[in-house]
């Protein structure tokens, strides 16, 4: 139903960004961004899914000898993705869903605003794909495992029906819609499409769209005429599915060929419309031909379905409201703004069957059988059949920010109103640990929604920093946390010793003027004073980039393209050595060439020599120096020693097969003698001289820290969890 000739609803398609900006996939649009932003992407990660019904009993965890959960670290309200729909009885409602771990539904009357329902979206983190059938049922498209859910609002049935895609590269679903009797559910990391027949519960598969491109990021059909649109990348392709056949053949022009992809896609009964990404653009194609006929700029994430009411659709530009006329081709600015700093993300209709107008007293009824109807929104008279002092009403409303902010923007009276709702937080997902340097703290990242939380090892309290983004890297030295942040491939510092304030942390240098995308790795050099980071590029960028940023000077030195289209995601270093890893995924492309292992003296960082690893790898993902002076590295799924280029390189294969791009595995040295590490979620320790392995628990691993005492610290979820080791069982 959603986007097709006078559908009531239309939604955002890619999650959003930033608190003040947009409500990210895996690619968030990255402007206006400040160091002390709320900041949001779409990333998906892969992770098994539970087969468990919604209303089933959990399943009591088992706590082994050792291990402590120490409960969420960060708990976020952030609502990422929102619809406005109707009921079969014209009650309107606003669905929200909320990240966290898991996700949740949340079901807002719209009249009222007040939650009348909050379902938790099991094996979901997030779910961008949203849409209502004709009875209102709404249907939601989850991460992580593909998952298809739906609410109906007429029975206030909610139910999961199970991940739709056979693929299992096909982790999350980017974008849904309805239209009859099929929901249409395109995904990230296979690049497929399916079609889910809500009557009959059978799925029929198209598989992956193109080869090597690995989203399929919004959709639109029209199952009368058997036509499906899609958006895939990246880079970008639109194609066109046409009646009794299987076959999508594109019709991107070539100018817009640089594009990551179209992160919506609207349709009437003439046109097509895509808002591309990462340029902010519309373009709209004659339905019929397929050809380009027009194109403009905007700033919200998509535009309204056609109104109910005119040939127009509606979009925000520098945080106005702006009507597009599809017959004359002109755009006309409203006059109504939303908050600063904002910009819609999705925009719906509300069609409300009559309002009573104000009528002058002395107007007798018996002399007057109609009234000139006053839109404001189109500037002339609209005479209409209906009773003295009725109006049909129609309301264009839509989220502005992650706190679930909406606008309601009456196109008859033209005026603007705003709601603010209070939504429930969530426990976020952690995503990056560190500890401090003297190991009484830990330090915990939340995956998209940001945060920062600190657990206190030695009395046991948390503390929450809310004001900080997603984190890639970070490292403690010398009382100031150094953060590679994202988006914009941003360094923060934080100084421990002050208060956590606007300006602290304070932010150095935004990388994404060279053209990257995230700061993936950080260590100090010459006991911290120097910082070295690395980078992951962003599309069209060669290769990542290497900096150093001088603490006391403040001064950075920055060489670009240093490991040749590959990314740098592991820095360690040793005396005035450098070592460094990096990962063959970079601009969102794959580099033939295995990942390379490297070094280099502090004194010329351009004459960089590579270590012959004797496998391939596509990444190396963490490097540490030990106390006998010697290089230890994770190679995919295989830990390694490096003492020096006159000694062999010795390995042993602790899995042999790897998930990820830059994250998968951590390694640390304890206070025992052991080498530590988490990989693809298992723990295990390993014996330095030998080389033999102990397999300690087998899931729910995820980052690895220790503290003063060589206690181990991890995540699984949104929990920090603990393990004390024997010799120091009886600390704790």
């Amino acid at each position: 139903m959603r986007k097709f000739y006078t559908s009531l609803v239309c939604v955002m398609l890619i999650a959003p960004l930033s608190s003040t900006v947009y409500a990210a996939d895996t690619e968030a649009t990255e402007e206006k961004i400040e160091n002390v932003e709320e900041v949001i992407e779409v990333e998906n990660d892969s992770e098994e899914w539970l087969e468990d019904a919604i209303e089933a009993e959990p399943e009591e965890e088992v706590i082994l000898e050792g291990y402590e959960n120490l409960g969420p670290m960060v708990h976020k309200s952030s609502a990422v993705s929102s619809q406005i729909a109707a009921n079969e009885d014209g009650e309107y409602f606003i669905y929200y869903i909320m990240h966290g771990s898991p996700a949740a539904l949340i079901v807002v009357n719209y009249e009222t605003k007040e939650i009348v329902h909050n379902f938790s979206l099991e094996d979901s983190k997030s779910a961008w794909g949203l849409d209502v059938d004709e009875s209102g049922k709404l249907w939601i498209g989850g991460s992580v495992s593909s998952t298809l859910y739906s609410y109906d609002p007429n029975t206030e049935e909610f139910k999961k029906h199970g991940a739709i895609f056979s693929n299992k590269s096909d982790t999350s679903i980017q974008d849904l819609i309805v239209s009859g009797t099929k929901v249409y559910a395109g995904s990230a990391y296979g690049g497929s499409l399916v079609a889910y027949d809500t009557e009959t519960e059978k799925i029929e598969e198209f598989g992956q769209i193109r080869k090597r491109r690995e989203f399929v990021k919004a959709i639109v059909a029209d199952e009368k005429k058997d036509e499906v649109y899609v958006s895939i990348g990246s880079p970008m392709d639109l194609l066109v599915k046409k009646p009794k056949t299987k076959k999508f053949t594109s019709f991107l022009p070539t100018k817009y060929m640089s594009e990551k992809y179209a992160q919506d896609l609207v349709l009437t009964d003439k046109f097509i419309v895509a808002r591309l990404h990462p340029s902010n653009v519309a373009v709209i194609f004659d339905r019929k031909t397929l050809k380009m006929v027009d194109e403009f700029e905007l700033n919200s994430q998509t535009v309204s379905a056609i109104s109910p009411k005119e040939d127009s659709i509606y979009y925000t530009k520098n945080e106005q409201l702006i009507k597009y006329d599809f017959e004359t081709k002109e755009h006309t600015e409203l006059g109504v703004y939303l908050p600063k700093g904002t910009e819609a993300i999705n925009l719906d209709f509300i069609i409300k069957d009559s309002v009573d107008l104000e009528v002058d007293k002395e107007i007798n009824d018996d002399t007057v059988n109609k009234l000139p109807i006053i839109d404001d929104s189109l500037g002339e008279n609209l005479t209409e059949d209906l009773p003295l002092g009725e109006v049909e009403e129609v309301i264009l409303s839509g989220m502005v920010d992650n706190l679930g902010q909406i606008f309601e923007y009456n196109l008859r009276t033209g005026k603007m109103a705003y709601h603010q709702l209070e939504l429930p937080e969530q426990p976020v997902e952690l995503y990056t640990l560190t500890s401090s340097s003297d190991g009484t703290k830990i330090f915990a990242n939340g995956y998209m929604s940001g945060g920062l939380g600190v657990f206190d090892v030695q009395t046991g309290k948390k503390e929450l920093y809310r004001n900080i983004s997603q984190i890639e890297s970070m490292f403690d030295i010398n009382n100031k946390l150094y953060i590679g942040a994202y988006p914009l491939a941003r360094l923060l510092v934080y100084d421990r010793e002050k208060e956590w304030a606007t300006g602290n942390p304070k932010e150095v240098i935004r990388m994404d003027q060279y053209g990257q995308s995230r700061t993936t790795a950080v260590a100090p050099f010459n006991e911290g004073k120097e910082i070295i980071f690395g980078t992951l590029p962003d599309t069209s960028v060669d290769g990542g980039a290497l900096a150093f940023y001088d603490t006391i000077t403040e001064k950075i030195e920055i060489h670009e393209n240093y490991i040749y289209n590959q990314s740098i995601v592991s820095l360690i270093t040793r005396g005035t050595q450098v070592f460094g890893g990096t990962s063959i995924h970079a601009n969102q492309q794959v580099n033939p060439r295995g990942a390379r292992l490297f070094y280099f003296n502090r004194s010329n960082p351009e004459d960089k020599k590579y270590i012959h690893l004797p496998f391939d790898a596509s990444m190396i993902t963490s490097l540490l120096v030990d106390s006998n002076n010697k290089v230890w590295g994770m190679a995919d799924g295989k830990l390694f020693v490096y003492t020096d280029e006159w000694t062999d390189i010795k390995s042993v294969e602790l899995l042999p097969l790897i998930s990820g791009r830059f994250r998968n595995a951590q390694i640390i040295e304890n206070v025992d003698g052991f080498i530590y590490g988490s990989l693809e979620g298992k723990l295990f320790k390993v014996a330095k001289d030998t080389l033999k392995v102990e397999w300690l628990k087998d899931k729910g691993v995820y980052g690895l820290e220790k503290d003063l005492n060589g206690n181990l610290y991890y995540y699984d979820g949104s929990n920090l969890w603990k393990y004390t080791i024997e010799q120091n069982r009886k600390l704790k």
